[in-house]
């Protein structure tokens, strides 16, 4: 992190939002609200005439992000439902400056419907990876057992069903196994 990064951590802990110590590297903060979750990935870039402020939000659910995680096998952390953008440029940034960036992104926050994303990722799976893995956390969580059983029986008669090769058996089975206690 650079020091205005640093500076505007500051400003964003002092507004209510909080840090992940594993991510001391970067600048990146979380607002929480039940199981809703909030990700701000903060950038603060010098350029020869002005600086840069951007803000990558991403909206979550925390127990949707723990499906995701466990069903590819790796440590639990934040899986994005709606991202976007805040983008400020301006020739100084002062602390109002980071107060009304973060408002906007709670403000867009509060606006974001997570369980309808999740829906129409369960929709028929898309043919890419991180997308496919999306899919089936969203049918694990909705517990959709009936759907997830059928890929499992499928791919253990050794098709695909246009999954990338990333998503192999053993998720479908974790995932099976997530919609069943969901269920």
């Amino acid at each position: 992190m650079n020091d205005m990064e640093l500076r505007a951590v500051s400003v964003l802990k002092q507004l209510g939002w909080t840090t992940v110590p594993e991510m001391t590297g970067d600048a990146v903060v979380f607002r929480k609200s039940g199981d809703n979750e909030l990700q701000a990935i903060l950038q603060l870039r010098q350029l020869p005439n002005e600086k840069i402020m951007t803000l990558i939000i991403s909206s979550g659910l925390s127990v949707y992000s723990e499906i995701v995680e466990k069903i590819a096998g790796r440590e639990p952390r934040h899986m994005w439902l709606y991202q976007r953008n805040i983008l400020k440029r301006k020739t100084e940034f002062c602390d109002t400056d980071i107060e009304e960036a973060s408002n906007e992104a709670l403000a867009w926050w509060v606006e974001q419907d997570n369980l309808s994303a999740i829906k129409a990722l369960a929709a028929p799976p898309p043919d890419t990876g991180q997308p496919q893995l999306k899919h089936l956390a969203a049918l694990a969580y909705l517990g959709d057992f009936n759907t997830l059983i059928d890929y499992q029986q499928i791919f253990r008669k050794g098709k695909r069903l246009n999954f990338v090769p990333m998503i192999t058996p053993e998720m479908i089975d974790r995932a099976v196994d997530i919609a069943a206690e969901r269920a």
